[in-house]
């Protein structure tokens, strides 16, 4: 064999043919960041893919520590699940 073919042939040897491609996806963190009664929070959260859905929502004040009420915990949960389109089945973005 000539080099060329050498090197042709190793370069060939070398390269995988992938037929097939899979990701998945168990769970991931979603945030947001949005002002209530004119303060700056955040809040994330976790959400499982097939099993519990979106679970350990947590709010925190941006610039300083604030008092996280209850209604304003229920408003970010509520926000997670209907803007995100989120439920325990479905999933779109």
């Amino acid at each position: 064999m000539e080099k060329h073919d050498i090197e042709l042939k190793q370069r060939e040897d070398s390269m995988i043919d992938v037929t097939s491609e899979l990701a998945e996806v168990n769970h991931f963190s979603l945030t947001i960041y949005f002002t209530y009664r004119n303060e700056k929070y955040g809040a994330y959260c976790y959400y499982e893919v097939n099993g519990q859905g979106i679970y350990d929502v947590n709010v925190y004040g941006i610039d300083k520590d604030l008092e996280i009420t209850d209604e304003l915990d229920h408003l970010v949960d509520v926000y997670f699940r209907e803007q995100f389109h989120i439920d325990q089945k479905t999933l779109e973005w």
